[in-house]
């Protein structure tokens, strides 16, 4: 069944049943009132359903659904007295024609009050239920296209860091490899596999939310050899990894992003070099990744795209619980340091799942 169709239906059975209700409620209470019966019956129920049809298109038209709810319901209710009146001109005429035998052909305040209250309230039940259905429903289309922007950020993201990070690093991995084949053939043939294992990482990277950070270490560790082929003694490497936290879930090339970082402001710019360390701990449940390098904090350093991008996705992955500092720890040392909540079941937003749900419930039907 097509949602107009439904529409139309639930319209026209609604304030049928409505009407024919008032007309038995006549019946009983003023007994038989012949040929008008049908006749005010019909008008009743082509005049509501002319009036509220006409306010749904206003609605739309005015785009209702995106004001504040406190403005919403201010015109909702003036709308609502606006139609009440009109149905309460048409109908005391004729209420009274078709009574004239049975009550005094007198209209009084309190008989307008009557009939504003009597159709005032079907008209507020539809109105109410109109606008709170199109607002929910415009609530859950905000929140699937906030988890495909999400889903689209996540993937860009990661598409963007993986083609920054290739021009650059393969041009002084493949020259630093190019170097040894002649004087070291057995070391280049292991820097070309180094280089193939991150390669296939980064490919990887935009197809994965998490990997283990045994995972993730083995990438650093590939990085990290290559580097040392052009760096030689100028890079010192400092490790102390908790053997408890290689199990734990963390966004792809993230150790790998910092740990260039690192390089790049510690050891490429001195000129005695300097070293990169790398720590791993768990604290309760949390994992702790502390990234060291030589050199002192600039403010440029923490606008780059790559620790922008690193922020960004521990947001995306893991919300709120998720830290991550860039600061001067000692006179010649800056450092990088990440919290993740564990474990990832946790920390992940259940927003994906929910927002299906309610797109398939929306898809279903629609007024």
């Amino acid at each position: 069944m097509s949602k107009n169709r439904l529409y139309w239906i639930c319209q026209i059975l609604g304030w049928s049943a409505w009407v024919i209700n008032d007309a038995i409620f006549y019946q009983h209470e003023f007994g038989d009132i012949g040929q008008y019966w049908l006749q005010i019956t019909i008008i009743d129920i082509v005049l509501c359903i002319f009036l509220t049809h006409y306010f749904r298109i206003y609605i739309k038209k005015w785009n209702w659904i995106e004001l504040p709810i406190d403005l919403a319901v201010v015109r909702i209710i003036g709308a609502v007295i606006i139609m009440a009146a009109i149905i309460t001109l048409i109908n005391i005429p004729l209420d009274f024609k078709a009574l004239e035998n049975v009550i005094e052909n007198k209209v009084t305040f309190t008989t307008i009050l009557q009939f504003l209250f009597f159709w005032g309230k079907p008209l507020m039940f539809w109105s109410v239920f109109y606008y709170s259905y199109h607002y929910f429903e415009r609530k859950s289309e905000i929140e699937v296209e906030k988890v495909k922007l999400e889903t689209s950020v996540k993937e860009t993201e990661s598409k963007v860091l993986r083609a920054q990070m290739n021009p650059h690093f393969m041009f002084n991995a493949l020259n630093s490899i190019r170097a040894l084949i002649l004087e070291d053939p057995e070391k280049a043939q292991k820097g070309v596999t180094q280089l193939s294992n991150i390669l296939r990482s980064s490919l990887l990277a935009d197809r994965r939310k998490t990997v283990l950070l045994s995972e993730e270490l083995r990438t650093v560790d590939d990085y990290l050899a290559l580097e040392k082929i052009r760096y030689e003694e100028r890079l010192q490497i400092r490790k102390k990894i908790d053997e408890d936290t290689l199990n734990q879930q963390v966004p792809p090339m993230l150790l790998q992003t910092l740990v260039e970082n690192a390089i790049k402001h510690g050891v490429s710019k001195p000129v005695k070099g300097g070293f990169v360390g790398i720590s791993t701990a768990m604290n309760g449940k949390d994992l702790l990744i502390r990234i060291d390098n030589t050199g002192k904090l600039e403010t440029t350093e923490s606008d780059g795209f790559g620790l922008e991008n690193t922020v960004h996705r521990l947001k995306l992955l893991f919300g709120d619980d998720s830290k991550f500092k860039l600061y001067q720890s000692e006179k010649d040392i800056v450092t990088a340091l990440i919290t993740i909540p564990s474990p990832i079941e946790k920390a992940e937003s259940p927003l994906p799942k929910i927002a299906n749900m309610v797109k398939k419930t929306v898809s279903n039907v629609n007024i």
